[in-house]
C-alpha cells in the first residue's frame, strides 16, 4: 500500500529493524560515512539497492557512483564477521548472510553537488538528498526506517527535516524516523548553523530553514511564506493536509531551482533575491510553486508517480498536471497573495509564457504529452539545440491550463473555474490516496467539477504541435495577442533630459556567451538569421563586419543597426576561420493586451479570472 503521509506522532519512542547511522567526521573532504543495520534477515541472502533518481528529478543520475569502500558484516552480539557480497548490477548488491539474524553494511558517499536534488556535504553544514546516501532493501520498503545522526549539535546547532523525531536528542545522537522507504526518500535533511524560524496556520507548523552566509531578513521572508500557507491551503479547504510542514530555503551566489516532498519543499536561490526588490518576486512564485506541489503531485498526481521503481525511468504523459498545471498557479498565487499587481502579473504572462514560448520552435515539433514522456532525455538532458527540438512541459503546459481555466470560466459565466477542478481532484485524493489519476480519469474529474466537457478540446491542445488559439480564448476575459516590434524606450534623465538614442533590438536567433574572452555561440534557432548564415553551436564570433566583438551585447548593437541590411560576420570554428553574410531582423513579440473598449461581460469575466478572493 503506496502512501506518503505521516504525522510525527507516529515515530515517537519506536523502533525500527532497519536504521542508518550516518557520520561526519570526514565532511571537509564531502563524504559522509554510513552504517546501515538490518535487523529481522530472513534467508541466505539479502539485496541492497541504491536508488538511480529521485521522485520530481525526471533524470537517472545513478547515485550508486558515488558510494565507496563497501564492507558487509554479520552480527551476533558485540562479534562481527565479514560477509562477501557481489553486484547484482551497477546499483544493487546481493549479500551472503550466512544464515545471520542482523547484517550490517558499511560504505562512503561522496556528496559534493550543490542543487536541491543532491546531496552536499562540507565542514560547516550538510545537506543529504536521502535517496542518494540510504540503501533500501529488496523486498522490505513497507517497513520503518530510522536514521541516526552523529554530528557535533555545538558546531551545527540546527537539523531541519520532515522526518519525525523517535526521541530527544542526546549524546551526540539525533534519531529520526519514517514509516516507510518512500517517506524517507521524500525527506531531505539539512544540517549546519543555519537559522530557523517557526509559525503556526492552518492548523499546522511550519518552519522556515536558510542556510546562507548572508545576513538576510529571515523574518521578512517568514511573513510571506505565512501568506503563501494561508492563501494555497485556503484553496484546498484551509486546513493542511499535515501536522508540520520545512521551507528550506538554500541561499548562495548562483544557485536556483525547486523540489518539493510531502512535507517539506527545498528552495535554492541567490542570495539577490532577498537583497534586490525587483528580484524577489522570483523568489516568491518559486515558494509557491514547490508549496502547491505538495497538494498537486505528491498528493494529486499521475497513475505513474507512486508508488516508484527507484532503479528505472518512471514514464508519464501527464506531467502537464504534475508541473504544467503548477507553473500556471504559481504566478497566479504570487498576485492572489499580493505580491503582484494585476497589471505586473498580466505583463508576466506576456514576458514569461507567450513570449518565451514564441522562442520555442520545438512546439511545433513536438507535443506537450510527447515531451512528457520524453522528460528524461528532453529536458533533464536537454541539448543546446533542445529548444528546436520540444516545448517544455513547464512552460507550454502552464499555458495550456492557463487557457482551459480562461476556458471553463467563459463557457459557465464565471460560476466555475480550474479551482473547482483542482479541489474536486483533491476529494478524489482523499478517497484513495494509494493510487493516483490516469489522464482520461483525470480530464473526466475536470469535465465534473466545472460542468464543462473539455477532453476533446484540451487533448488537441496538449497532443498537438500547431499554435495555441490565444486570441479566441482570451477574447472572451477582453484580451487578445498583439505582436509588435520590440523597442527600449530610450527615457529621461535629470530634469527630463532625453537620454541617448539606443539601437533597435534586432532578432538574431542565437544565445552568446563571453567565455574566457571569447564571444560563442551557445544555441541557434531553425530558420533564424544566425541559422540562415550557416552559424553552428560553439562557433566563436570574431568580428562584424571588421569590428571585433568584444561581449554579447556589441554584437547585438552592431547588427541593431544594420536591420535587414546585410552585414559580414567573420567565425571562429575548430581552429578555422570562416567568414558569412548575416541579415538581421526586426524582434517581433508577442503580448497579452486589453481590446479596445471591453464588453461588461469580457470585464465580469476578466475580474472573475484575476480575482483575488478563494
Amino acid at each position: 500500500m503506496y502512501s506518503i503521509e505521516q504525522r510525527d506522532e507516529q515515530l515517537a519512542n519506536t523502533t525500527a529493524d532497519i536504521v542508518y547511522e550516518l557520520g561526519f567526521d570526514r565532511a571537509p573532504q564531502h563524504l559522509v560515512s554510513v552504517r546501515m543495520r538490518i535487523s529481522r534477515v530472513a534467508g541466505s541472502e539479502l539485496t541492497l539497492v541504491m536508488p538511480s533518481w529521485s521522485p520530481g528529478s525526471y533524470k537517472i543520475r545513478d547515485y550508486a557512483g558515488w558510494q565507496g569502500n563497501v564492507r558487509c558484516y554479520s552480527v551476533n552480539g558485540s562479534q562481527r564477521a565479514e560477509r562477501q557480497y557481489s553486484w547484482r548490477d551497477k546499483a544493487s548488491m546481493v549479500i551472503d548472510t550466512g544464515g545471520a539474524d542482523t547484517i550490517e553494511v558499511e560504505y562512503l558517499v561522496y556528496a559534493h553537488e550543490r542543487t536541491v536534488r543532491t546531496s552536499h556535504v562540507n565542514r560547516f553544514h550538510a545537506f543529504l538528498m536521502l535517496t542518494s546516501i540510504c540503501m533500501y532493501v529488496e523486498g522490505r520498503t513497507q517497513e520503518i526506517h530510522h536514521v541516526v545522526l552523529t554530528h557535533d549539535q555545538q558546531r551545527w546547532t540546527s537539523t531541519s527535516t520532515a522526518l519525525s523525531a523517535v526521541q530527544a536528542p542526546s549524546q551526540g545522537r539525533m534519531i529520526l524516523g519514517a514509516l516507510n522507504y518512500d517517506i524517507l526518500a521524500d525527506s531531505p535533511i539539512e544540517i549546519g548553523d543555519h537559522r530557523v524560524t517557526t509559525f503556526s496556520a492552518a492548523g499546522a507548523l511550519h518552519e522556515v530553514a536558510l542556510p546562507t552566509n548572508y545576513d538576510l531578513d529571515i523574518d521578512w521572508l517568514t511573513e510571506r511564506v505565512k501568506r503563501i500557507v494561508e492563501v494555497e491551503t485556503t484553496l484546498f479547504g484551509g486546513k493542511a493536509p499535515y501536522d508540520r510542514y520545512v521551507f528550506i530555503i538554500q541561499a548562495y551566489p548562483g544557485a536556483g531551482g525547486g523540489l518539493e516532498h510531502a512535507r517539506s519543499s527545498v528552495n535554492a536561490v541567490d542570495p539577490s533575491a532577498l537583497l534586490d526588490k525587483s528580484k524577489a518576486i522570483g523568489l516568491l512564485s518559486l515558494l509557491c510553486h514547490e508549496y502547491f506541489h505538495l497538494w498537486n503531485v505528491k498528493r494529486i498526481r499521475p497513475v505513474e508517480l507512486g508508488p516508484f521503481d527507484y532503479t528505472r525511468e518512471t514514464y508519464t504523459p501527464m506531467l502537464w498536471l504534475a508541473e504544467g498545471l503548477t507553473s500556471y498557479y504559481d504566478n497566479l498565487l504570487a498576485y492572489r497573495c499580493g505580491f503582484t499587481t494585476q497589471k505586473e502579473y498580466v505583463e508576466s504572462i506576456s514576458r514569461d509564457d507567450i513570449a518565451k514560448l514564441d522562442d520555442v520552435k520545438g512546439r511545433f515539433a513536438m507535443s506537450t504529452r510527447d515531451s512528457s514522456t520524453l522528460a528524461w532525455l528532453k529536458l533533464y538532458l536537454q541539448s543546446p539545440d533542445g529548444s528546436n527540438r520540444f516545448p517544455s512541459y513547464y512552460l507550454k503546459g502552464g499555458i495550456i491550463m492557463m487557457l482551459l481555466d480562461v476556458y471553463i470560466i467563459d463557457h459557465t459565466d464565471g460560476k466555475y473555474s480550474l479551482d473547482d477542478a483542482m479541489k474536486a481532484m483533491w476529494r478524489r485524493y482523499l478517497e484513495d490516496p494509494a493510487k493516483g489519476m490516469t489522464e482520461s480519469e483525470c480530464i473526466a474529474i475536470i469535465e465534473q467539477a466545472t460542468k464543462v466537457q473539455v477532453r476533446e478540446r484540451l487533448m488537441s491542445w496538449l497532443g498537438g504541435t500547431t499554435e495555441l488559439p490565444y486570441d479566441e480564448i482570451f477574447q472572451a476575459v477582453g484580451y487578445s495577442v498583439k505582436r509588435s516590434p520590440k523597442k527600449i524606450e530610450a527615457g529621461t534623465f535629470g530634469e527630463k533630459v532625453p537620454a541617448a538614442a539606443v539601437a533597435p533590438t534586432p532578432y538574431i536567433g542565437w544565445s552568446l556567451a563571453d567565455v574566457s574572452g571569447k564571444i560563442i555561440v551557445r544555441s541557434v534557432d531553425d530558420g533564424s538569421p544566425a541559422q540562415l548564415a550557416g552559424v553552428g553551436i560553439d562557433d566563436e564570433i570574431v568580428a562584424i563586419n571588421g569590428i571585433r566583438i568584444l561581449t554579447p551585447a556589441q554584437a547585438d548593437h552592431v547588427l541593431g543597426g544594420r536591420i535587414g541590411k546585410e552585414a559580414t560576420l567573420t567565425g571562429h570554428c575548430d581552429g578555422r576561420v570562416y567568414t558569412t553574410s548575416i541579415t538581421a531582423a526586426e524582434r517581433i513579440v508577442p503580448a497579452l493586451v486589453e481590446i479596445d473598449k471591453p464588453s461588461a461581460r469580457q470585464v465580469e469575466m476578466r475580474n472573475r479570472w484575476l480575482q483575488r478572493t478563494l
